[in-house]
């Protein structure tokens, strides 16, 4: 079969991007460009929600208004300090606006992204008349149903305007709150700076056109030279040492998870699961899946009210600090839930970068993600997690030369090899992560989503190509109460 090539006007506007950010990056050098950073916060290792709400995010970008973004995963306990700025901004826009109506607009993400500013990107919709309940009196304009972008623009000055859009990228639509008062967006301004860190970039397709090209990301990395060397990550289980079990490592998380911790309270079951126990509480771990499980029965049969989705999200970050073994960052990577519980799904991120788990890693430990936390009554109600971190190699082990733009073309083949033929005219996201298939040398992937189905693509041309496509799930909105 011939290759087939995207002719439409996406693969028109990204190849623009990618050639105009790359001249860039030939003349100028790499000052002052974006590239992937962790950030470090910590809070309290309670199961209680912090007293301010910070913003959920699945990832940040960071604008400095000259065409320099990064792009960055909350640390493992889902904040951190430029979160913390950006949802006072945030809270001072939306309490000037109480009582004032807004318009439904179109996204205008080159008008957005030509100031200072911070985009949250959410991997799941958020229902917006839930999310402002908080708010009472804040009108929600001409009803923009969902959102799964927050950008906020702040302002230099007090008494200059800053913005906030909520962006649903789905049908490009969204409310835009103005204010002239927030005496924190100044300070927000100029902490936004894009910290360049190794080689790796971002263009913004956003800002090369009004509308996004990409519904699920905004902004792609990119080389100035290729091949690019990266370090490799490896598999290292929470509560191994030589290949066999730890009683100590195992113990000494487990504590964690009791107010009066007693050794005398393990066992071994029948199936080889470590087994801590008291009279409302259970952890146990699984060795062959490591598998690691807390239940709290305190929490099980009662009605009570729903927990606001940021309160739990806060009591879910500071319920995986009671979690010692937790050494690798993570980032929330979906809600879901039913009734008064709400589930909180976590994936691993390692050098800014997500970790994505093979469809044989799920199948073995029984989840799509790496973490589970069910929130129920403002309390964990249960805690499931594949047990084990991912460490780098430090030994630039393995070799990049495939850009993103080779990688849609090959993922648009591979959709008219092995589903139809047809012209793409729907690219939901195009991502660049971890494969976790195996316990070492896990390497970089391209994650290409057409319609309902995801493409793996090789991002090393001397290696064999990819073929594995995985369909997606119909998207859902999330109710976001922010308040009980």
């Amino acid at each position: 079969m011939k290759r087939n090539r995207i002719t439409n006007v996406i693969i028109v506007v990204l190849v623009i991007a990618a050639v105009y950010q790359t001249g860039e990056l030939w003349l100028e050098g790499t000052a002052g460009h974006n590239f992937f950073r962790a950030v470090k916060e910590s809070i309290s290792a309670t199961d209680e929600a912090s007293e301010s709400d910070a913003l959920l995010a699945t990832r940040y970008a960071v604008g400095d208004g000259a065409s320099n973004f990064s792009v960055y995963y909350p640390d493992k306990v889902g904040s951190s300090d430029m979160l913390e700025k950006a949802n006072d901004v945030l809270q001072e826009i939306l309490a000037e606006n109480i009582g004032e109506s807004t318009e439904l607009e179109k996204a205008d993400w080159k008008e957005m992204l030509q100031n200072k500013c911070i985009v949250m990107q959410y991997d799941f919709m958020i229902n917006m008349d839930d999310y402002l309940e908080g708010m009472r009196s804040l009108k929600n304009g001409q009803d923009l149903d969902s959102f799964d972008y927050i950008t906020i623009v702040p302002a230099r000055r007090t008494g200059e305007e800053s913005k906030a859009y909520f962006v649903n990228s789905q049908t490009n639509d969204c409310v835009v709150y103005r204010a002239m008062k927030s005496k924190s967006a100044p300070i927000l301004f100029e902490a936004l700076q894009a910290e360049p860190e190794g080689e790796m970039v971002y263009i913004s397709t956003g800002q090369k056109t009004s509308s996004a090209v990409l519904r699920r990301n905004l902004f792609l990395p990119q080389w100035a030279e290729l091949p690019y060397q990266y370090d490799t990550l490896r598999q290292v289980p929470a509560f191994e040492q030589e290949g066999a079990v730890s009683r100590m490592l195992l113990e000494n998380t487990a504590e964690r998870f009791f107010r009066n911790f007693s050794v005398d309270w393990s066992q071994r079951d029948e199936n080889g699961n470590f087994v801590f126990s008291d009279s409302s509480v259970v952890l146990r771990y699984n060795p062959g899946s490591r598998m690691l499980e807390y239940y709290n029965y305190e929490n099980y049969g009662s009605d009570g009210p729903k927990t606001a989705l940021l309160d739990g999200y806060q009591i879910s970050c500071n319920f995986m600090t009671n979690d010692a073994s937790l050494q690798t960052d993570v980032y929330l990577a979906d809600i879901g839930g039913s009734g008064n519980e709400t589930v909180y799904y976590f994936d691993y991120a390692v050098n800014g970068l997500p970790v994505y788990l093979s469809e044989s890693v799920q199948q073995e430990i029984g989840m799509k993600h790496a973490i589970e936390v069910t929130v129920s009554n403002n309390s964990v109600k249960k805690y499931r997690r594949y047990a084990v971190n991912y460490e780098a190699s430090g030994a630039k082990d393995a070799s990049l030369d495939v850009q993103f733009i080779d990688a849609l073309d090959a993922a648009n083949r591979l959709y008219q090899e092995t589903v139809e033929q047809r012209e793409i005219a729907d690219v939901k996201n195009i991502a660049l992560g971890y494969f976790a298939d195996r316990t070492e040398g896990i390497r970089l992937q391209w994650f290409v989503n057409l319609y309902d189905r995801i493409f793996l693509i090789e991002t090393d041309s001397t290696l064999p190509e990819q073929t594995a496509v995985t369909e997606t799930e119909p998207e859902t909105v999330v109710n976001a109460s922010t308040n009980s």
